[in-house]
């Protein structure tokens, strides 16, 4: 599609799938002294639906990310009427870290897939994800397709999808209009409906099949970010 000269991708759930989060989840829980006796599956069921009170405090910036991910695992801890100190709590965030990027691996369809696309298209990430995305991005062997300069984290940002900011500073740092632009990711609100109110065009990882929430028109739908090959390089 030659009409683009700039590709957006969101990187949790659109390039990189979820299997590193709970893995990591898991180990950390048999790893730590005081989680290691904890049934793992509640612990990360409990981990993974987060209070929606919650979730709105730390999009509205009354939480940091430091304190959201405190309070996430603190909410895990309640089912178990646990509550440990900040320094414990830091310490099992910091295991997990660890323990979590060392889950994450290389993906052969997706790398073959983003090398043929930066033959044809600039390349960047855009990512609300709580843990570096640039190392995320190492770990998944592709800091030659996306250099450090080329992913943007909103925690470093200051803003978050799908606020109008994050994606105008982006745009910006590349120096490309929206038009040039095509944002990719599995979020309809964050990679869909911010990007197409920012004068983007956009492609929704529809994983689950649901619905759409808006009126709003992405100019693809598909089930796996691979799919995008023959839409973006059918032409070239």
């Amino acid at each position: 599609m030659n009409k683009y000269s700039l590709l957006l991708f969101d990187l949790d759930d659109t390039l990189l799938n979820s299997t590193w989060f709970h893995a990591g989840l898991i180990k950390t829980l048999e790893m730590h002294p005081i989680t290691k006796n904890l049934d793992a599956s509640i612990f990360l069921e409990k981990n993974l639906h987060i209070p929606t009170s919650l979730l709105e405090r730390f999009k509205n910036r009354e939480l940091t990310p430091v304190e959201f991910r405190r309070a996430r695992w603190n909410h895990a801890f309640a089912h178990f009427n646990m509550s440990p100190d900040v320094e414990v709590i830091d310490e099992i965030d910091a295991l997990f870290f660890k323990t979590g990027m060392a889950c994450i691996g290389i993906n052969n369809s997706i790398t073959s897939l983003l090398n043929e696309l930066k033959t044809h298209y600039n390349l960047g990430i855009v990512s609300n994800g709580l843990y570096d995305p640039q190392l995320k991005i190492i770990q998944m062997g592709l800091s030659k397709v996306f250099s450090s300069d080329t992913i943007f984290h909103a925690e470093q940002l200051g803003y978050r999808k799908p606020d109008s900011k994050i994606y105008s500073m982006v745009l910006e740092r590349f120096g490309k209009k929206p038009e040039e632009t095509l944002f990719i990711g599995d979020s309809w609100i964050h990679d869909v409906v911010g990007p197409i109110d920012a004068g983007m065009d956009a492609i929704w990882i529809n994983k689950k099949g649901i619905s759409k929430a808006t009126a709003h028109i992405p100019i693809a739908i598909v089930s796996d970010v691979t799919e995008i090959s023959d839409i973006l390089l059918g032409s070239n």
